[in-house]
């Protein structure tokens, strides 16, 4: 993740490809339709990221990654978090979909509030 070349999606490159076919003349409606099969090659990862604070700017206390083609379970490809801070990875192309609500917790009598700022984000690939 961190420091990798991203990769345009199918979609940018069915996109691309239409583009240049349409400058050349040489589009067709199979090419238009050949749309849905670059939609349906995209898959979702989900990135859960636990900062400090619900500032996007906090360091990270954890993090998971869930691969939608990959095991149930979520990934650690390294000790080490692929972005400093939230704000670094929706910097990299990644959605939030859900930002903390530490109301909903109550960690008055346990000393895991380091894991209260949850934020999922997404990206497709």
């Amino acid at each position: 993740m961190k420091g990798e070349t991203c990769v345009k999606s199918s979609v940018e490159e069915w996109l691309d490809n239409c583009i240049k076919k349409l400058n050349a003349g040489e589009l067709t409606e199979v090419d238009l339709r050949q749309i849905t099969t670059a939609l349906d090659s995209e898959k979702q990862l989900l990135l859960y990221l636990y900062s400090k604070s619900t500032n996007l700017r906090s360091p990270l206390g954890a993090w998971a990654l869930y691969d939608a083609t990959a095991p149930d379970e979520p990934m650690l490809p390294s000790q080490e978090a692929p972005y400093a801070s939230v704000l670094d990875a929706v910097n990299d192309g990644w959605r939030i979909v859900q930002f903390p609500r530490p109301e909903l917790y109550n960690f008055t009598d346990v000393d895991n509030a380091y894991l209260t700022y949850e934020f999922i984000l997404e990206k497709f690939v």
